[in-house]
């Protein structure tokens, strides 16, 4: 099974980063808004492994499933996942299949994605309703040589899921936790952002 590598970085804001993308890396996919739903059995037997299946909607539909890999050697911060994607023809009429064979929807969540290549790495800039992030997909020391050249420092990396990182979030504020993270059509800055998305 594929073997996927990453760690995210919280930022302050993702000027920088793509400044520096735009002299060092390429441009792979302009910022698209991705819709995700995340399935579970009604016992959370997926999240009690570690696991996660997940239907993704952007440009294309991808059904994904992941679970933890044996990571020996990888540095802090990355997260190793033994994963499984396929392109998918039809969002709705696959959520449906899933549904029907005793899955329920245990969360959505929303994103805006913005899609570089430097050297053998995937640089993700990631536009999350609480905070942007940088995520880094590779080899673990292609990580850690992107991370440098955008600046980031791997004492920083996170191997959490923006799941687990929104409850974070959500704690911090002193608010209880919440089960997905979606945009507000009513914030000026997201109308902004879908238009630049398309």
């Amino acid at each position: 099974m594929p073997i996927e590598q990453e760690a995210k970085f919280a930022v302050k804001s993702l000027r920088e980063v793509r400044a520096k993308l735009e002299k060092l890396g390429s441009l792979h996919a302009k910022c698209r808004l991705e819709r995700n739903l995340l399935f579970d059995t009604s016992s959370h037997d997926l999240e009690k492994r570690g696991e996660l299946l997940r239907l993704r909607e952007t440009d294309a539909v991808l059904l994904t499933w992941k679970r933890p890999a044996p990571h020996s050697g990888v540095a802090a911060g990355i997260k190793v996942m033994e994963e499984v994607e396929t392109l998918v023809g039809d969002f709705d009429v696959m959520r449906r299949i899933i549904l029907g064979l005793g899955f329920v929807e245990a969360l959505w969540y929303e994103k805006f994605r913005e899609v570089w290549k430097l050297d053998e790495s995937v640089i993700c800039l990631d536009i999350l309703p609480f905070g942007e992030f940088v995520e880094i997909e590779g080899a673990s020391q292609g990580i850690a040589r992107a991370a440098a050249c955008l600046g980031l420092d791997m004492a920083q990396a996170d191997s959490r899921s923006y799941h687990d990182l929104h409850q974070r979030h959500l704690a911090g504020l002193g608010l209880p936790p919440a089960a997905g993270f979606v945009f507000s059509e009513q914030d000026e800055f997201v109308r902004q952002l879908r238009r630049f998305a398309g």
